[in-house]
């Protein structure tokens, strides 16, 4: 070999070497375990009706969407929202966590769950609702997992 050659094969080595490392892949099935553990703590958490537990489990930019109402910006806005399943007396809830997926990446991820309503009212009636909770989920520098979008609806078709 000549030494133009050796220099320039030299040259490669001693790039590739100072490459930085290549993250190796993320666990693809462990990241969709440990969000669907954290889609169920916070169903866990709203059907206990635990406003703190189910405050924390969002992001600090995190954005509600609630039915016919005005989006909730920021943790903060999170913080002081009036959640009514939590502090209207007489609801009972019972939430099944239908579906979740994880990014390739494995830095975001969503989740649907049902949310199935029980309205116990004053004069003895019983009311009831279906809820269609969908999220957002953000993965954290500590590895867990916050709520970054939460959008909800009602499955009762709406009078009219």
């Amino acid at each position: 070999m000549t030494k133009p050659v050796i220099l320039s094969l030299v040259a490669i080595l001693l790039a590739a070497a100072c490459a930085p490392p290549v993250p190796p892949a993320p666990d693809l099935e462990a990241e969709l375990a440990a969000l669907r553990a954290t889609a169920t703590a916070y169903n866990d958490a709203a059907g206990a009706k635990d406003a703190s537990r189910v405050v924390a489990l969002y992001d600090q930019d995190a954005i509600m969407v609630p039915p016919n109402a005005e989006m909730v910006n920021g943790l903060e806005g999170v913080e002081g929202y009036r959640f009514g399943f939590i502090s209207t007396p007489g609801v009972e809830l019972r939430f099944e966590l239908l579906r979740a997926q994880v990014s390739a990446a494995a830095d975001m991820g969503w989740s649907l769950s049902l949310a199935y309503i029980t309205i116990n009212r004053p004069d003895g009636t019983v009311g009831t609702d279906l809820v269609r909770d969908f999220h957002v989920w953000r993965k954290q520098a500590d590895g867990s997992w916050r709520l970054a979008v939460d959008i909800w609806n009602s499955g009762i078709p709406a009078e009219g």
